[in-house]
């Protein structure tokens, strides 16, 4: 330790030196050296020079001044060491002191005694140096693992005796283990640690101290670190469910890192389809599994000829074989879980518990082994609150393994941090539509799901909300108003609702309005249509058309007259004739009529414009007579007519009155009635 070095001395007045048996009586006693108190006082190393130091004590009073006075060479001789201002040690120089000399050494203020003397022999108080330990360290060959480690003792006279003591402890650990028996530098012996675990890290330190000084020890040596040989990891796992359906997802072989004290390199093996596939290394502590693989085994690069390999059999049993009723609480006022299952068909060798935060990576994985009959467990770790963490227990045999469904359990549910997104689907029918919406992440969700609210709010309603099954994923809206709506949904879980998701904005147009456009535009398609087909049939484009649409009278060249309405009588409606009453009786005188000259028959003037256009031959006439004529039978009530006349008019109402015994239509009656030929057929003509 260095510090302010000590003013020279001086020697005391011959007044004080008589006042100090004085000052000495007044204390108890001398306390003896090496005995805790505030003052300890020790020389560094064999020649060194001579350290100081004291408590800070809590009143503001400390020692201005140290008395140092001589007990064997210089009997009743003292002086004074200076002490800085707020310093709790000082330094004396070695050339101010006497070689093996012996000191009573205080402290004062103002005069006044702080502490009882202290007993300082310079021949024995001294604290050696660190010892110095060889970095290479040498082990054992066979089990158990035992390793040497060379030091050297701090300088010192050979003919004084310095005992050592050695600990050591694992990497990361902070109590340390004392090496017995203590070792001495005459005779000089190596440091020996025994049962030490291979692949593990150490760490050794030691200190030194005079034979005859048991409380005052040396400097602590610089530590050493060293790791043990390399070997199997004692515990191998996989990550990834091989017994079921993966989706591509990768299964890996994980096994635990021995820590940051120790760097190994391993070789992996596998069998596949009962062939040995070539063993691969690598460093630590994963490795891909091949698929169909049945075995694996894991080994260290260099380690000891004993170590065996760790295997583990990969081939899937049957699902009878895997656990069931698994069971995940959490514990009050705890970070742990606590995981309950029942035990499958047969007796498995042990089970094995892992479990990973979701969205954590495959190498990212916990796990415990448990011997045959624990069908619980407590898993250490701190699970935090709303976070989902997936757990499988699996049942591990000689041949093989089955795992148990995995569960998501959480150590306390909370509200979700969000909501599910929504979207639209296809209306059905057209008009309704169709919404569907997501899961939220479990790392938002932050509890398992209970149900969704789906709220929608149309223009400036208020909005309406409705609960929906948590294993709903979509819906249909049948009765929305139409115009512009809203809508989003929240998902719910024991804790609480969370907040809303995303909004899905929709437009609903007025289906009344359509239905009433509908027929409408219907009925001008169909006008269209027809008239598009009428003018097609009666251009000279589409001859074939108009020969298929139109009737043959309407596109023949020379139409057939039987077609034509003015051939025909024209008929009309006339009232019948009352039936026959009780009318006053008449006297009627018969007058014999005058001779009448027939005139010859001729055709009357045609006055129809149709007929002058298509006025047909006397030959086509003989043809039209010969085959057939046709002249439609009359009816009662109605009579044949073409260009009637006045006078014509008043003989039909004069043959209503004829008696009903009388033929309709072929009536004899005198008078200027004659015969009159026509074209197509004969009419009576006044």
């Amino acid at each position: 330790m260095g510090g302010a070095r000590a003013a020279p001395r001086r020697p005391w007045p011959r007044t004080q030196v008589a006042l100090l048996p004085l000052l000495v009586l007044l204390f108890h006693r001398t306390r003896p050296q090496g005995s805790p108190g505030p003052l300890q006082c020790y020389g560094v190393g064999p020649i060194g020079d001579l350290n100081c130091s004291w408590e800070t004590l809590r009143d503001p009073g400390a020692p201005s001044t140290l008395y140092l006075q001589s007990q064997k060479y210089h009997s009743n001789r003292t002086w004074t060491v200076t002490v800085p201002f707020g310093q709790s040690w000082v330094t004396i120089p070695r050339e101010q002191l006497t070689t093996s000399d012996e000191l009573l050494v205080w402290g004062a203020e103002a005069g006044r005694p702080l502490w009882p003397p202290v007993f300082v022999n310079l021949e024995t108080r001294m604290k050696p140096e660190a010892p110095r330990l060889d970095p290479d360290v040498y082990f054992s060959e066979d089990h158990p693992l035992e390793a040497t480690v060379q030091w050297t003792p701090p300088v010192w006279p050979p003919h004084k005796i310095l005992v050592c003591q050695f600990f050591y402890r694992r990497c990361q650990e902070m109590a340390w283990t004392l090496l017995e028996p203590e070792l001495k530098t005459i005779p000089l012996t190596p440091i020996d640690i025994q049962d030490l675990e291979l692949a593990t890290g150490y760490e050794v330190s030691g200190h030194c101290r005079m034979e005859k000084e048991e409380e005052l020890w040396g400097e602590w040596s610089p530590i050493l670190s060293f790791q043990t040989l390399p070997s199997a990891p004692k515990d191998i796992w996989i990550s990834g469910n091989i017994c079921g359906t993966q989706g591509g997802q990768k299964s890996l072989l994980l096994w635990k890192d021995p820590g940051h004290c120790v760097q190994v390199s391993y070789r992996v093996w596998f069998q596949v389809n009962g062939q040995e596939l070539i063993p691969k290394e690598t460093p630590c502590c994963s490795y891909s599994i091949p698929i169909q693989a049945e075995w694996a085994a894991v080994s260290a690069i260099n380690a000891t000829s004993w170590e065996p390999l760790t295997n583990l059999s990969l081939v899937c049993l049957g699902p009878g074989s895997a656990p069931h009723g698994v069971v995940v609480r959490s514990i009050a006022g705890s970070t742990e879980l606590l995981v309950t299952w029942q035990q499958g068909s047969g007796e498995p060798q042990e089970h094995v518990v892992d479990w990973a935060r979701d969205g954590d990576h495959l190498e990212d994985l916990s796990w415990v082994r448990l011997p045959p009959g624990n069908f619980s467990v407590l898993l250490p770790g701190n699970f935090k609150e709303g976070v989902p963490y997936r757990i499988t227990v699996t049942a591990v045999f000689s041949g093989g393994m089955y795992p148990a469904p995995s569960v998501w359990s959480f150590r306390e549910e909370q509200a979700p941090l969000a909501g599910p997104a929504p979207w639209r689907l296809q209306d059905a029918p057209p008009g309704t539509p169709v919404i569907a919406w997501g899961e939220v992440p479990r790392h938002q969700l932050r509890g398992h799901l209970t149900h969704y609210t789906l709220c929608i709010q149309s223009g400036t309603r208020p909005s309406v909300c409705m609960n929906v099954s948590g294993s709903t994923q979509n819906i249909t809206l049948p009765s929305l108003p139409w115009g512009p709506c809203e809508l989003w949904l929240m998902a719910s879980t024991i804790a609480g609702q969370g907040p809303p998701g995303p909004r899905l904005r929709l437009h609903l147009p007025d289906n009344t309005l359509k239905l009433k456009i509908l027929p409408g535009i219907f009925f001008l398609w169909g006008l269209f249509l027809i008239g598009y087909g009428v003018s097609l049939a009666t251009s000279r484009r589409c001859p074939h058309l108009r020969h298929k649409v139109l009737p043959r009278w309407v596109w023949e060249r020379v139409p057939d007259p039987a077609n034509s309405s003015s051939t025909q009588p024209c008929v009309e409606e006339v009232p019948q004739a009352q039936p026959p009453k009780d009318f006053p009786i008449l006297e009627v005188e018969d007058i014999e009529p005058l001779p009448v000259m027939e005139p010859p028959q001729v055709f009357s003037q045609i006055d129809s414009g149709y007929e002058k256009h298509f006025l047909p031959t006397p030959e086509e006439l003989d043809l039209l007579a010969s085959s057939s004529r046709f002249w439609p039978e009359p009816t009662p009530g109605w009579e044949r007519c073409a260009h009637l006349t006045a006078e014509d008019t008043e003989v039909q109402r004069g043959l209503s009155e004829l008696p009903e015994d009388t033929e309709p239509g072929r009536t004899e009656i005198e008078g200027p009635l004659q015969r009159r030929a026509w074209p197509y057929g004969e009419y009576t003509d006044g």
